[in-house]
């Protein structure tokens, strides 16, 4: 494992994280984008397990971005292109495979829309960001947001750019960003359906093999947002959780590392 980083076009410095396949030939380079509804986060949250998992076959290469409110949604996403290009460029001769959990899948399709990539990990993302759930109140975080007052906000949102930090301290402004539907103002999204920001069908059609896993009941993010992109990506395996869960891997377990398994199974059928 090793760290380094990347200057971005604005003399920003995004930190990566590194870790080479433990087999004698890597079949190729997973490119991993964290969640945490691109306000909170960290690049590395990825349990072990499965970082031992992937590399035993894999290069695997954890990429950062900055978060919002600090930075708008274009950067966030040109921050997620220039990781992606800085890997194709270390690895020119290796498969690349976009990972991406949540809102680092909507991350993960957006930079398969505009590169050539071999492949997707999709564990309950979304393509869009023109969606009922994210438009109005979410009635699990209504509540809540209203203990997390103007004064508090204004102390918790940075000056400057950020990465990462504290979860204690990030995930109050999502908690708010959620429950008093502010969260497409925190992007600096000004219109819901912006086609920049929202994957169309013919777009879809374009990208490439997508695993997709996704828990029906999930709370967070609809499940119909995977039956979407299953409907109009032309190869995908689709792996429906009968959960009332989000993040469902956040608990390492067997049935979990299965799961893991079984789309690393489905990479290599592009990467072999």
């Amino acid at each position: 494992m090793y760290h380094q980083y990347i200057t971005t076009k604005d003399n920003f410095e995004l930190p990566i994280t590194i870790i080479e396949a433990t087999g004698s030939q890597a079949k190729g380079v997973v490119v991993y984008y964290h969640g945490g509804g691109l306000i909170f986060g960290q690049p590395n949250d990825l349990p072990q397990a499965y970082q031992d998992l992937i590399t035993t076959d894999y290069h695997l290469v954890m990429l950062s971005y900055r978060l919002a409110p600090e930075s708008n949604i274009d950067t966030i996403i040109a921050d997620a292109l220039a990781g992606l290009d800085f890997v194709a460029q270390l690895y020119p001769e290796l498969p690349l495979i976009l990972f991406g959990r949540s809102a680092g899948a909507y991350l993960a399709l957006q930079v398969a829309s505009q590169r050539q990539v071999a492949g997707i990990m999709d564990f309950y993302g979304y393509s869009r960001v023109h969606v009922p759930s994210f438009l109005r109140p979410h009635p699990t975080y209504q509540t809540l947001s209203t203990q997390v007052s103007a004064d508090m906000l204004q102390q918790l949102i940075q000056d400057s750019p950020l990465v990462t930090g504290p979860m204690q301290a990030r995930y109050p402004i999502y908690l708010h960003a959620r429950g008093a539907a502010q969260w497409l103002n925190y992007l600096g999204i000004q219109t819901s359906t912006d086609s920049a920001y929202n994957l169309a069908p013919k777009q879809l059609q374009q990208l490439p093999p997508t695993f997709i896993v996704h828990c029906s009941g999930d709370p967070d993010v609809p499940i119909s947002e995977s039956d979407y992109l299953a409907q109009h990506i032309p190869v995908t395996q689709v792996k429906r959780l009968a959960l009332d869960e989000h993040d469902f891997d956040r608990t390492v377990n067997d049935y979990n590392i299965a799961i893991y398994q079984e789309c690393l199974d489905f990479l290599a059928t592009l990467t072999n």
